[in-house]
């Protein structure tokens, strides 16, 4: 599944953020994120974009690195296009609670599974700029929100796994 688009709002009476994507396939996909799981969003997909540069460079230079890719998309992102509803919504209508997070690097790609509050499970895979352009948007809305759980602001990366071991619940 390709992403074409992201869309979020915070929801000041939920204090949550309703998050949103539609894909290249003309599907759409409607969450609830809560404070923790953009926390563990944010944290995780840094994480492991050090890690992998980390296999290439020192730790010091892979996580200036990653610092500074994400500021170049964070200033080249355009949170002005309008956003458009697809028409097929898999996982229906109204958006589902996320209650877990699996995040894992496989090669090129970042694969984030949503562990749902009815029990399913949405997995996507991402290219790094692709994360990178999510993670913003989600940055700018925790903001917004005043979380205080965005880039740079102490926030403990969980534990992630690598491979296909057993998944990790945040």
């Amino acid at each position: 599944m390709g992403i074409k688009q992201f869309n979020g709002e915070w929801v000041a009476l939920e204090d949550r953020v309703h998050f949103r994507f539609n894909t290249t396939e003309g599907e759409e996909y409607r969450f609830w994120l809560t404070r923790r799981i953009v926390q563990a969003l944010i944290a995780g997909t840094q994480h492991t974009a050090v890690k992998t540069l980390e296999k290439n460079h020192s730790p010091q230079v892979a996580q200036a690195m990653q610092a500074f890719q994400q500021q170049a998309v964070a200033q080249q992102a355009n949170f002005q296009d309008h956003y458009q509803d697809a028409a097929e919504k898999p996982l229906g209508e109204e958006p589902l609670l996320v209650v877990g997070l699996v995040i894992n690097q496989n090669n090129e790609q970042i694969a984030v599974e949503f562990q749902l509050s009815n029990g399913q499970n949405l997995q996507i895979q991402m290219g790094q700029h692709v994360v990178q352009v999510m993670v913003t948007l989600l940055n700018k809305l925790q903001e917004t929100a005043q979380w205080g759980v965005g880039f740079h602001e102490g926030v403990d990366a969980p534990v992630l796994r690598d491979d296909a071991s057993q998944p990790v619940m945040h």
